[in-house]
């Protein structure tokens, strides 16, 4: 299959500001960019060599791809107003249900990079996946061929599979954040280097990807240690934020290793 491809792009946040750069470097033709935030969307069209729309009923109608990147809560109210039906739309987000998109265009897909996007970093795209859906086989093929010629990873997952892996993303990506920030607060007050602990959480990284997971885990709720466990829990009496996740993440892997409850 060989096709030319242009792109229209609906959003200029992280994700759309990023993905148009990367449309751009690998000679993808952008129409135009729109989105509410004018400031921001000028910007982007300036970096890209493309125009800005600052009235969504003057996007263009040729584009091959309509490329959807908003905040789930915004997708409809953004797209109203917008004749595109027949047309190509293709979201971004890791937990919108695409065939509610039914109503703008039959045609619908989804490009779902897995991936934290900021517009400032610096992207290595060879080592980000990407989840391809598309409401019918020659759409699918399409999205398919635009990514190779993106030179991207690709799977092709469903919305439901879709939904799982982003609670999955969530979870590993915005909760060890937390978790993290939490523990350099602990350090801080207590006057411990938090630097010292990078090497340990690589190594524990390394081994959850190399190894099996579950027959990693160490330490006292692993070793059913519970005098270890209260005394931890007692030292952690002043900081609640920490002793909550401690004691909820003990309950978890006492159960699992030795169906005990704490």
């Amino acid at each position: 299959m060989k096709a030319k491809f242009s792109v229209t792009i609906i959003g200029s946040g992280n994700v759309g500001s990023q993905l148009a750069k990367l449309f751009y470097k690998k000679g993808i033709t952008i129409d135009a960019i729109y989105n509410k935030n004018q400031d921001s969307g000028i910007s982007l069209s300036k970096a890209v060599k493309s125009s800005f729309v600052a009235d969504k009923k003057n996007i263009p109608n040729h584009s091959s791809i309509y490329l959807i990147a908003l905040k789930d809560d915004h997708y409809f109210e953004e797209l109203k107003g917008i004749n595109l039906a027949q047309k190509l739309i293709v979201h971004t987000s890791g937990s919108l249900e695409s065939e509610n998109l039914n109503s703008f265009s039959k045609r619908w897909g989804c490009l779902y990079p897995l991936q934290t996007l900021t517009k400032n970093d610096v992207i290595d795209w060879n080592k980000v996946a990407f989840y391809i859906e598309a409401s019918n086989k020659e759409d699918e093929n399409l999205m398919g061929y635009f990514c190779e010629k993106l030179e991207l990873s690709y799977n092709k997952i469903n919305s439901d599979q879709r939904r799982k892996l982003h609670i999955s993303a969530v979870a590993t990506n915005n909760f060890t954040y937390h978790l993290l920030s939490t523990i350099k607060s602990f350090c801080e007050e207590h006057e411990l280097n938090y630097e010292d602990l990078k090497c340990l959480l690589q190594k524990s990284i390394d081994n959850a990807f190399e190894k099996e997971a579950f027959a990693m885990q160490t330490g006292p709720a692993s070793r059913k240690d519970l005098k270890l466990v209260e005394h931890h829990l007692n030292l952690l009496e002043n900081n609640s934020n920490l002793k909550e996740i401690y004691e909820l993440f003990t309950k978890q892997i006492l159960k699992k290793h030795h169906n005990h409850e704490l």
